[in-house]
Parts: structure tokens; C-alpha cells; sequence
């Protein structure tokens, strides 16, 4: 029987050009017996191609008919499982002729064109307005849930959570429940009740949010809109740039301009309420979200070593470890200071000095461990960069770091020979990468994976106990017989997990789905 697991490991491998002969004859087979995987395999392809929009969104591109994807059952929550870590580079050819099926470019719509073009209760067209890229804790109400990832026209209404909405003309709509809105095109939106947030690049100028009271029509810029589903008094506050606030009676119009506000009933223009910490959420504050529920799951598992969520404490020296029970205790940093990690809002250390690192000490012997983390390397001095080493170079210590090209290398120090395969791509630069080091005494192996994908593979024939100690984060201590004394990681750092087993692969990469900085991140 093949899982969701199974399908999303399967599509991600296709997709980023892993697959081998015996993934594509087992797509091929599942595509024609099941309809459910035929409809998996058209919302993951639709996701690939809305990767396209930023680099067509110029020439104003619109999104003609396509093949109908049966709407989630009733009340459903949206489902991640198929989302997780598609890239932005090689695409199936399935994905890449389904692209160019949705996109064409089309003239803009009129200025007098109605931004309230369809009725509450007429049925959704096949053309896409809008597509789903991000969200967290989201589900929809019964009737009112998009066809899978695709916003047509028609309306909409988010019961729970907080979704990220991307239109074809580029314009990025953030919407957290409880909201109704009603979706008429690329460039034209009704807010029934609730709160959205709307960034809008120049290639989106004109993008239009109708309300009972009045239509907001945004000029390039970033705002937020809220509309009280009792009275239909509408609250516009523009963060950047300028919207244009028109009565829809009179046709008056009022600019409001970065830094001010606007309150709308029934026309009659009024101060708006003070705007509130949270009340509008970022695009980046959907990942945030995601993250803290992971890292409430993570304190969950009891085969944890250490957790360290890299969150600034008042003695800005200690790297706290969040789960108690796994015999490791907090950290403490010397020279790397704190800055902003993958969200504003979540810490991470920045390490960009030779004598810059962390301490952590991995107590006792051990048949397996996994170590992971999320970096961003921004670049490569050395011959070796720690990510984690173990002090010195005793057999039983523990290495993780990347190499001059930046492939990730290392393991558990053995007597003896051993066999490296190198077979991934290295970490990328200046990018958020999700890096994990699985280590088996038992079968005597390792494997290392970046974004979830196998990078690097070693195996060796003596038996060895692992046996990490005291170890440094983004440095070394080194053997004083070592040519590559400096081991010094230029870049950030903004979690560290260390588990007392061996994780599987399908496990890495949901940590990196969890994790993700946002679902427009690239793999590659």
C-alpha cells in the first residue's frame, strides 16, 4: 500500500531530478490505477508552476483553463504533506508543459472593470486566480475551500489558521482567520469580514480590494484591511506607498499614504482604531507559526538528546536546550552573537570570526545518533567549516562540517579505512539549509542530507563506539598535530536537535518541511 509519505517522497524526487528508472515505472503505474494519485500529482504540478509567476508577473501574465481538481471534502484542513520542499530548479516535463498550459500573457483589465464581478452564490469558473502557497493550522469552511491549492472565482471563507495567497499578477495576500472573502480575478477581491495583509509589486499596481464601504485600490505598495462583519466598517492601514480609498456611491477619492490609516462606513470616511502588535501577519510570520508547533511536537519525543531552538535569553551567553530528560544541558556561546534567524521574530547566532563558536557537551557512548540544524553559510574560508565537531580527533568523536567546495563531509573518527559517496550537490550560499547527520555504529554507516535530499554516504569496517564529549558549534578545537587547525564557519545558525538514534529519510525530510523558511524556499 503506498502512503501519502510514499507519494510525496516520490513526486520530490522526480522533481528535483533524483528519481531512478524504478520511481518513474512506479508514477507511471499509480497515475493510471488511481484517480486520488492522478489528483495529487495535478496539485503538486500546479505548485511548481506558481514558481514561474515572479518571473512572468512583469508582462502581466493571466492563467487560462485548466484541468478541474476535485475540491477537498467539506470542512477539510488544508494538507502540507504535498508541499514539502519543491525547488526552483529542474522540473518534470509534466510540470513544465502544465505550466505553460496555465500561463499566458493577456492585456491588463479595464479600469472601469467592477471588482465585484461574480455573485455569492454562483459556481466557481475554471480559471485560476490564485493559487495557495503557505499556511499554517489552516481549514475552510464547508462549501467554501479552494479546489485543492487554486482560488477561481468565487467566495471563500477561512474558519482556522492563517493562509498565504499569491495572485497571478504577483500580488502576495496574507489571510487569518476568521475571514470571508470573495475572489473575483487576478486583480480584483472582495473582503466580506476578517483581516488580510496585501503586498503588491509594481507589476500588480491596481490590485483592488472591494468592501461594503468602500473599494481599496493599491498603487504599488503594502497595507492591511479589516472589515467588522456586524457593522461593515472597514479599517485600512498603509504600511508602505499609497492606496486609494473610493466610495463607491460618489466615486470620491482618498489617498492614504505610508504611516496613516482610514476607517470607511458606509462611506462616511472616521479615525481608524489603533492598530494592534499581530493584527496584520506577515508572509514570514506563517513560517513562524509553523515552526513553534514543531517545536512543541519536538519536545514530544523522548529519543531527543538535546533541542536547541537558539532563543535569546537574558544571559545572552547560554544556548538554552529545551527538552529536559535528555541528559545534555544548556550550552554556552563564546564570541557568536545573536541576530535574526529564518523569521523576524526567531533568533539565531551569527559566527563570523576565527574564534567565534558554541560548546555543547553529548555525554556518554552511544550505537547511533542524528545531529541536524539549519544553517545559512554565507561564505567558505577554510579547507574544513564545523557545523558540529567533537573536540580534538578521538576515535569515537563525532565530525560534521563542510569541505572547501561546500559539500558536507564527515562522521564518527574510526581506526581503519572507509568509503565516502559524494552523492548530492553542495550547500548553497547565503540561503536558509537544512543539514543532518545520521550516524550508525550498528550498520556501520552514515548519511548526511541537505534539504532532506542524500548528499554524502560513508561506510567503514571496524567496530566503533560514538563517543562525542565536549563539542563545538560552528568551530573546533583542534588536534594539535592538525594541518586544518582552523575550522571556522562563516554564516548563521538558528537550530540544533541531536536525537540518541539513527532517523530515517523520511523523518529528515519532514523536519525539513517543517522547518522551511517559506514554501517559495528553494531546495536548491
Amino acid at each position: 500500500m503506498t502512503t501519502d509519505a510514499d507519494l510525496e517522497g516520490l513526486f520530490n524526487r522526480l522533481a528535483d531530478g533524483l528519481a531512478s528508472e524504478a520511481d518513474e515505472r512506479a508514477l507511471a503505474e499509480l497515475l493510471r490505477e488511481s484517480a486520488e494519485v492522478r489528483r495529487a500529482y495535478r496539485e503538486f504540478v500546479a505548485l511548481h508552476s506558481a514558481l514561474h509567476w515572479d518571473y512572468v508577473a512583469a508582462s502581466g501574465p493571466e492563467l487560462l483553463q485548466s484541468p478541474t481538481v476535485p475540491a477537498p471534502p467539506p470542512g477539510s484542513s488544508w494538507r502540507t504533506g504535498w508541499f514539502a520542499a519543491f525547488g526552483a530548479g529542474v522540473l518534470l516535463a509534466g510540470a513544465a508543459a502544465m505550466a505553460l498550459f496555465l500561463l499566458r500573457p493577456v492585456p491588463p483589465a479595464a479600469p472601469e472593470q467592477s471588482a465585484y464581478l461574480t455573485k455569492p452564490d454562483a459556481p466557481k469558473a475554471d480559471t485560476i486566480a490564485a493559487l495557495l502557497v503557505d499556511g499554517v493550522g489552516a481549514e475552510f469552511a464547508p462549501g467554501r475551500a479552494p479546489d485543492g491549492v487554486r482560488f477561481g472565482p468565487g467566495e471563500y471563507e477561512l474558519v482556522q489558521g492563517v493562509v498565504h495567497l499569491r495572485f497571478a499578477r504577483g500580488a502576495d495576500m496574507v489571510l487569518a482567520a476568521p475571514a470571508r472573502i470573495e475572489v473575483a480575478d487576478a486583480q480584483h477581491t472582495r473582503l466580506l469580514s476578517g483581516k488580510v495583509r496585501v503586498v503588491a509589486p509594481p507589476a500588480a499596481k491596481g490590485f483592488t480590494i472591494a468592501t461594503r464601504s468602500a473599494d481599496y485600490v493599491d498603487l504599488g505598495t503594502e497595507f492591511g484591511l479589516r472589515v467588522d462583519a456586524a457593522s461593515g466598517a472597514s479599517d485600512l492601514y498603509v504600511f508602505d506607498g499609497q492606496v486609494n480609498v473610493t466610495d463607491p456611491q460618489s466615486g470620491a477619492v482618498l489617498p492614504v499614504t505610508g504611516g496613516n490609516s482610514s476607517r470607511s462606513v458606509d462611506g462616511r470616511a472616521a479615525p481608524a482604531p489603533p492598530l494592534r502588535e499581530g493584527d496584520f501577519p506577515t508572509p514570514g510570520s506563517i513560517g513562524l507559526k509553523r515552526w513553534e508547533e514543531y517545536e512543541r511536537r519536538m519536545r514530544e519525543d523522548r529519543t531527543l538528546l538535546a533541542f536547541y531552538p537558539f532563543r535569546r535569553q537574558a544571559d545572552e551567553s547560554v544556548l538554552a536546550n529545551a527538552f529536559e530528560g535528555g541528559g545534555m544541558d544548556d550550552g554556552r556561546i563564546a564570541g557568536a552573537r545573536w541576530t535574526t534567524g529564518r523569521w523576524p521574530g526567531k533568533d539565531a547566532l551569527l559566527f563570523d570570526r576565527d574564534t567565534d563558536f558554541a560548546q555543547v557537551t553529548i555525554p556518554g557512548e552511544h550505537q547511533e545518533l542524528t545531529v541536524a540544524a539549519w544553517v545559512k553559510v554565507e561564505r567558505i574560508d577554510f579547507v574544513l567549516n564545523a557545523i558540529l565537531n567533537s573536540d580534538g580527533a578521538e576515535p569515537g568523536g563525532v565530525h560534521f562540517q563542510l569541505n572547501r567546495q561546500g559539500f558536507v563531509r564527515g562522521g564518527v573518527i574510526v581506526e581503519g579505512p572507509f568509503q565516502d559517496t559524494f552523492v548530492g550537490k553542495p550547500v548553497p550560499l547565503g540561503s536558509w539549509v537544512h543539514v543532518a547527520s545520521v550516524i550508525s555504529a550498528r550498520t556501520r554507516s552514515q548519511q548526511i542530507y541537505v534539504n532532506g535530499s542524500l548528499a554524502r554516504e560513508r561506510r567503514w569496517q571496524s567496530d566503533v563506539t560514538l563517543k562525542p564529549g565536549s563539542c563545538r558549534v560552528c568551530n573546533w578545537l583542534p588536534d594539535p598535530k592538525d594541518k586544518f587547525r582552523i575550522r571556522a564557519l562563516r554564516g548563521q545558525i538558528d537550530e540544533l536537535a541531536i536525537w540518541g538514534r539513527a532517523l530515517p529519510a523520511d523523518e529528515v525530510g519532514r523536519l525539513v518541511e517543517a522547518g522551511r523558511p517559506g514554501l517559495l524556499w528553494s531546495k536548491e
